[in-house]
């Protein structure tokens, strides 16, 4: 149930396109703020207290892109994003573009006959009323 809720929650965040990146960024900005009172309470300089703050709290990049793979599809997005960036490069080149896509319409529908033409002769045995009956004629010299 648990991994239901989950992935109705990553779902909805990435339909809605929702991000919790203010409160991500609130809640890291206390957790400094925090840890800079104590080291200035320990007796720090207080610029000396904040950089030893952001080296305890660690990558902030980090800890942001490890929070987005917990709140979104990252495989969905991932994709998403090079379509988008395929549509791009290939709206550029309009040349090579039709070239490709005439080539993938041929080959496929090139495939497809075939297909469909020993698919009718050799895959699918005849319709015939008495199938057992059928003899093969042939002369011999």
């Amino acid at each position: 149930m648990r991994i239901l809720k989950r992935l109705f929650a990553r779902t909805l965040n990435f339909v809605t396109g929702r991000r919790g990146d203010a409160r991500l960024r609130e809640e890291m900005e206390q957790h400094l703020a925090i840890q800079t009172e104590e080291n200035i309470r320990a007796g720090l300089a207080p610029e000396e207290a904040r950089r030893q703050a952001r080296l305890k709290l660690g990558a902030v990049e980090g800890i942001r892109e490890s929070y987005h793979v917990e709140e979104g599809l990252p495989l969905v997005e991932n994709l998403l994003r090079d379509i988008r960036h395929s549509v791009r490069v290939l709206a550029k080149s309009t040349g090579f573009t039709t070239a490709v896509v005439t080539t993938l319409a041929l080959g496929i529908g090139s495939s497809s006959a075939i297909f469909c033409l020993m698919d009718a002769l050799w895959l699918h045995p005849m319709r015939v009323p008495h199938p057992r009956r059928i003899v093969r004629v042939f002369a011999s010299t």
